[in-house]
């Protein structure tokens, strides 16, 4: 297995990990949902976390698998990574416990793994099935 093979499965697992906090959210896993830069609570996010928890843990299988439709999946993840990371702390101000070096660094490495899935598979898009 090539490198690329290797990090996308690495990713496919960092996905899914992440999307099971929001499926479970429910349950108590953790204490908001953030869309489109503002924290959820209550019933919106007990509602909206699993639904988007399920549409990401199909993208992780397709970027597992190497799927065709991972590729567009990954573009409105990777948008939607992006938007939280910038508006969030506009809206909401810096989470409890992070100043703005360690929101830089938790950005990059969501960034890093959101975008680099994206296009580590447009790099392999002749593969993709």
């Amino acid at each position: 297995m090539d490198r690329r093979r290797t990090t996308l499965r690495v990713f496919a697992i960092l996905i899914a990990l992440r999307a099971a906090t929001d499926v479970l959210k429910p349950l108590g896993a953790g204490s908001g949902f953030v869309f489109f830069g503002k924290l959820l609570t209550g019933m919106a996010c007990y509602v909206l976390a699993p639904i988007v928890g399920a549409v990401m843990l199909v993208y992780a299988y397709g970027v597992w698998q190497l799927r065709r439709f991972a590729l567009p999946m990954g573009i409105a993840y990777g948008a939607l990574v992006l938007i939280n990371l910038v508006v969030f702390p506009v809206l909401q101000g810096l989470p409890n416990g992070f100043n703005i070096a360690g929101y830089l660094a938790f950005g990059a490495i969501g960034l890093a793994v959101s975008w680099g899935t994206v296009w580590l598979l447009a790099q392999r898009k002749q593969a993709l099935t």
